[in-house]
């Protein structure tokens, strides 16, 4: 069940870092090299500024007709970082991508980073360990129950 499961269980671990002062090139060539879909981006102190994704490289490089090996990370990364606790729930996890509308959300242990939590990461749970058939009929009783009130 969503509520009981704890983020440790389902967040990737492995955390993948580029310069704000690089290239969306770089980012791309990373995160294809890196088989991942995001990458945190550091200051110059490596402090945790921003985080640029797959949809930002889209979005913002190539609809806008941009030339990747000229647009700088900082540029095109989403910012301020929202994060949430490694012993909060997935339904409080999900709870709180859905409220900020983000597809990438950092978990932390005792303010050290120490995961990410994405949607990929959660479909994937879930395809594993909800029962769709119980699924499935919750919704048929829901529908016949509404159809009843009509």
């Amino acid at each position: 069940m969503l509520t009981l499961e704890s983020i440790k269980k389902v967040m990737t671990n492995k955390l993948e870092v580029i310069r704000e002062h690089e290239t969306a090139q770089e980012a791309a060539k990373k995160m294809k090299h890196k088989d991942i879909g995001s990458l945190l981006v550091i200051d110059e102190s490596d402090e945790h500024v921003g985080i640029v994704t797959e949809k930002d490289l889209v979005s913002k490089v190539c609809l806008q007709n941009k030339r990747s090996n000229e647009v700088l990370v900082s540029d095109i990364m989403s910012s301020p970082l929202v994060y949430i606790d490694n012993k909060a729930t997935l339904e409080e996890a999900a709870r709180k991508m859905v409220d900020n509308k983000i597809q990438h959300l950092l978990i932390k242990n005792t303010g050290t980073l120490v995961g990410i939590l994405t949607t990929s990461d959660l479909s994937t749970y879930l395809r594993q360990n909800i029962d769709l058939d119980e699924v499935n009929a919750a919704i048929l009783e829901s529908l016949m129950e509404q159809q009843k009130t009509k």
